[in-house]
């Protein structure tokens, strides 16, 4: 896997994938185009993006480039994926391998749980210091159950 797609990932009129904020849930990542880049000495400290015909300013830390294509035979349980949904990237675990390339896919932002084909679904990556990189599941396993109050 490529650590990044180019030199200045972040130039005008590159394609990256964006989230804007929400106080309610983790928002999905939507494809847009720079079309001015974050500098330092930009007073806002922000960068300008496109999306389907809407301009807006975003603080650098929500945009990251547009991650590279990685060949899947199968997703493991319990694996973090990003999955296209409404034509976003929502950000799920696996939780169920249903047999034939579709899997059930969990997300904690909603609550819901929703089965993809495996056409659907990327590893979840973080772009982290100018690469992509594996974040490591913290989850515990599901059979374990809690008794009692917490």
């Amino acid at each position: 896997m490529a650590d990044n797609v180019d030199a200045d990932p972040f130039k005008n009129g590159t394609q990256v994938e964006v989230s804007l904020e929400d106080d309610n849930f983790w928002g999905p990542w939507y494809t847009a185009t720079v079309i001015r880049p974050h500098f330092q000495e930009d007073p806002q400290n922000s960068s300008r993006v496109s999306h389907t015909h809407v301009r807006e300013a975003v603080d650098p830390i929500l945009v990251h480039p547009i991650p590279p294509h990685e060949a899947r035979w199968q997703f493991n349980v319990r694996e973090d994926v990003d999955a296209f949904h409404n034509d976003d990237w929502w950000e799920g675990i696996v939780i169920t391998d249903l047999d034939g390339g579709r899997y059930s896919v969990f997300f904690r932002s909603s609550r819901k749980q929703i089965e993809f084909d495996e056409s659907q679904l990327r590893l979840h990556r973080e772009w982290v210091y100018g690469k992509w990189t594996k974040m490591w599941n913290f989850c515990l396993p599901f059979s374990i159950a809690f008794f009692g109050e917490l």
